[in-house]
Formats: structure tokens, C-alpha cells, sequence
């Protein structure tokens, strides 16, 4: 959230014109829609039909869908399996040697263009602090990559396996 706010406070400061406007308006448009999301969840999951219908199940209550003012039970909808994602199944398995791989590579490659591109003007320590930031945003890079794609290939193959 601070790299978020860090992020949104550069945009508003660097934009000239009614660009400011435009950032600020969609950044509160986009807080409209969480905040609003966040209130129909809680109104919706507070509303008198819910309360009931958990108040008529003492136990662990599951949610079932209710579709004609009754519970109706999952396993007489006859829905396709889940997939392994929605278990929270580990498919990303070699996230940790790519992460370590982007923070060397970020370190490496954003050293050296600090170094070549501005490195007269600065002293060691602004070297060293923007190497470091090219490291993290190497890491992070590589994190989003790596998840995304070991993500998507596992959908893909789950997807693929369905049709046979």
C-alpha cells in the first residue's frame, strides 16, 4: 500500500494539466467501487433472509445457493470439479530460484545503467541505494512473471486435460 501511495503521489506531482484530476478521479473511482463492493458484502451477508437461513443451521454453517427461498445442496447441481487452483494448490515451484534471479539480474543490469548513465553526478551511496532499487524491482518482476505464467500454464493444462 505505501509503494501504491508512493506511486499515485509521483503521478500527481509529475502530471502537468488536468492529468492530476484525471489520476485523482480514478484513483477515487476505483476506491468508490471497493468501498461500495465492501458494503454490499457486509449489507448482503447482515440481511434478514441470511440471518435466518444461518440461524436454522446451528452448526458450521456452509453457504449453499438459494435459489428458491430453500437451501439447495452443491452436489445436486451437478457443477464440474473444481480445479487444483481453487484448493490453493502450490503450482509455482520454482518461484524462489526466479525471484533470486531477477534481484541478480536487477542488481546487475541497474548497477551498471546507474553507472553509465548518471554516474558521475551521484556519489557511491546513491549508486549503491538505486542499485539496491533495481534489485527489488528485478525480484518483484520476476515474482509477477513466474507466478503468472506457472499460473497460467497449470490453468491451461487443467483446461486442455478437461477436453480429452
Amino acid at each position: 500500500m505505501l509503494s501504491l501511495a508512493s506511486v499515485l503521489c509521483g503521478l500527481l506531482v509529475g502530471a502537468d494539466g488536468p492529468w492530476s484530476l484525471m489520476i485523482g478521479g480514478l484513483v477515487l473511482l476505483v476506491g468508490a467501487h471497493v468501498l461500495g463492493n465492501l458494503l454490499g458484502t457486509r449489507l448482503r451477508d447482515t440481511s434478514e433472509e441470511v440471518l435466518q437461513w444461518r440461524a436454522m443451521q446451528p452448526g458450521a454453517a456452509p453457504d449453499h445457493p438459494v435459489a428458491t427461498g430453500e437451501p439447495i445442496e452443491l452436489a445436486k447441481l451437478n457443477l464440474p470439479p473444481g480445479t487444483p487452483l481453487a484448493n490453493r494448490e502450490r503450482v509455482a515451484h520454482w518461484t524462489a530460484q526466479f525471484v533470486g534471479g531477477g534481484l541478480f539480474s536487477g542488481l546487475i543490469f541497474g548497477g551498471t545503467v546507474i553507472a553509465l548513465t548518471i554516474g558521475p553526478r551521484i556519489e557511491w551511496a546513491g549508486w549503491v541505494v538505486g542499485t539496491i532499487s533495481c534489485g527489488v524491482l528485478g525480484a518483484w518482476a520476476a515474482f509477477l512473471a513466474s507466478t503468472f505464467s506457472s499460473i497460467a500454464h497449470h490453468a491451461w493444462r487443467h483446461a486442455s486435460d478437461r477436453g480429452q
